[in-house]
């Protein structure tokens, strides 16, 4: 068998390195990621023990730190995920000519995000800078039903309304913009917010609850993508 020279190597090597272009098109390029990434957590577990809140925190905020490089379009996105329980317990009583009553419960959770400068920076821009819901809960019973009791028939019946509302996220992003390179300090708070009258009660609990917080490039697409 005839041996190939080393001219005769690189040319058929090339022609094979142009067949698979074309057979698969051209080979992408892999840059390197730029991006950190940073977390927190608090494993305090909230529990529901028969219709009960159980096990709760008691801390009200979570910290990180995130060292930002410098360039246009550096971005934050951090994000809280959680654990959330709310018991709304709604009871109503009356008598025979007490007309309507009603009785309600309210409880909810809310995650807010700060963002410090901790090397000289201008503040940064939180978006959306104001507290976002969790879980909200509105339980509201009415009912004329003490008022009628005795004389309840197809023509005038007795009745007895639930009304419930509930609003849920469990995981949101913020997106921090308006960066300069230096270090930032991240903080999440979660407020429980309960509102009922006795005999009625309302508790909200969070639990385990993590943050992280990533740096990214803003991505400006001049043509084919909008929202």
């Amino acid at each position: 068998m005839a041996r190939l020279t080393l001219a005769a190597w690189k040319l058929r090597l090339a022609f094979a390195t142009a067949l698979l272009v074309l057979a698969f098109g051209a080979i992408p390029a892999f840059a390197q990621s730029s991006g950190s990434f940073n977390f927190n957590s608090d494993t305090t577990a909230c529990t529901d023990i028969g219709g009960l809140l159980g096990g709760g925190t008691s801390h009200t905020s979570l910290k990180t730190t995130m060292k930002v490089s410098s360039g246009n379009g550096v971005a934050l996105v951090v994000r809280p995920s959680a654990v959330t329980g709310l018991l709304t317990d709604t009871s109503i009583s009356g008598k025979q000519g007490g007309g309507t009553v009603t009785g309600s419960a309210q409880a909810a959770v809310a995650f807010s995000v700060a963002v410090t400068p901790l090397s000289g920076q201008a503040p940064p821009t939180v978006t959306p800078n104001a507290p976002v819901t969790f879980d909200d809960r509105f339980l509201q019973i009415s009912t004329n039903l003490f008022n009628l009791l005795s004389v309840c028939t197809d023509l005038t019946p007795c009745q007895l309304d639930v009304n419930e509302t509930t609003l849920s996220a469990h995981s949101f992003d913020f997106v921090v913009t308006g960066l300069s390179s230096g270090n930032y300090g991240i903080t999440v708070s979660w407020a429980p917010t309960t509102i009922a009258t006795a005999p009625n009660s309302a508790l909200a609990c969070v639990g385990p609850v993590v943050i992280t917080a990533q740096q990214v490039k803003v991505f400006q697409q001049s043509t084919g993508i909008s929202f």
